[in-house]
């Protein structure tokens, strides 16, 4: 009768971690096999891959050896990636006009008990040449199914300068594949997550989508990026199939809501 009770218990678990699992629909680079690799990837896995993607050896995907970033000891630098992230092209060659705006938000960033910034020797551009890849995240991103309105997170990732003194704005602007190309600040990326990893030697880069920009086709999805050089290609896409189940704090929900700040203004670690 234990062994038998046991045997259900497993049985239950197994089923319980199967039903987190979503399916996924290549709806751009079918037969590719790195977009193959990643759909089955995000199948496999049991937690919702929008916070937080784990990348499975079992398909020869490897994320980067990321590592807590010293903010205390880089506060020039990040106030760059701030303002940056913030006023996108307009920041160009402008000195910060007020730094004390970032002053909460690097203070949280650098608490030790729980950073919130990481970065890690990546060859972002496939060039031979590692560049150090600073990722943010937002622990809102883990409030997602609460419906907040208002409540923006993301997850962007910058490139810094080879002795972390400031932001690399030409390899930034490269992976940074902000959503909305009108001239809006290249911060807007709210409900936008970033990944990095490498597959058979190369590196990718891959957004998580939660908003979809005004696009329904774009919301719920994961584009995979790959950059050469100078140049960037989205190879692939893929949509939730069971995206009614998600419901992340959308900023205009209802009509009588507030748009949420870009993520700098009112980012929470």
């Amino acid at each position: 009768m234990n062994r038998l009770c046991a045997w259900l218990l497993v049985g239950w678990l197994s089923m319980c971690s199967l039903g987190q699992a979503a399916d996924y629909q290549l709806t751009l680079g079918q037969g590719i096999d790195v977009c193959e690799a990643c759909k089955q990837n995000l199948e496999r896995m049991t937690v919702h891959p929008a916070c937080e993607r784990d990348y499975s050896a079992q398909f020869d995907l490897e994320p980067p050896a990321w590592k807590p970033f010293d903010v205390a000891d880089h506060v020039e630098a990040m106030e760059q990636v701030l303002y940056f992230l913030a006023a996108g092209s307009q920041s160009a060659g402008n000195p910060i006009p007020d730094e004390s705006q970032f002053e909460d938000t690097i203070r949280r960033i650098s608490t030790k008990s729980e950073p919130w910034a990481y970065w890690a020797q990546v060859d972002i551009n496939n060039d031979g040449k590692v560049e150090p890849v600073l990722k943010l995240h937002s622990s809102l991103c883990h409030a997602r199914n609460d419906g907040s309105i208002g409540r923006a997170y993301s997850a962007p990732i910058v490139v810094l300068t080879e002795n972390l003194s400031g932001i690399d704005r030409a390899l930034t602007e490269l992976v940074l594949q902000n959503p909305r190309q009108d001239g809006r600040a290249a911060g807007e990326t709210n409900y936008q997550l970033y990944g990095v990893f490498r597959y058979k030697g190369a590196t990718y880069f891959d957004r998580w989508d939660d908003a979809g920009s005004g696009d329904q086709a774009e919301r719920f999805t994961l584009s995979i990026y790959a950059s050469t050089g100078d140049t960037t290609r989205k190879l692939c896409r893929l949509k939730e199939l069971q995206a009614k189940r998600w419901f992340p704090g959308l900023p205009c929900a209802s009509r009588h809501c507030q748009t949420a700040r870009p993520l700098p203004a009112r980012f929470t670690p």
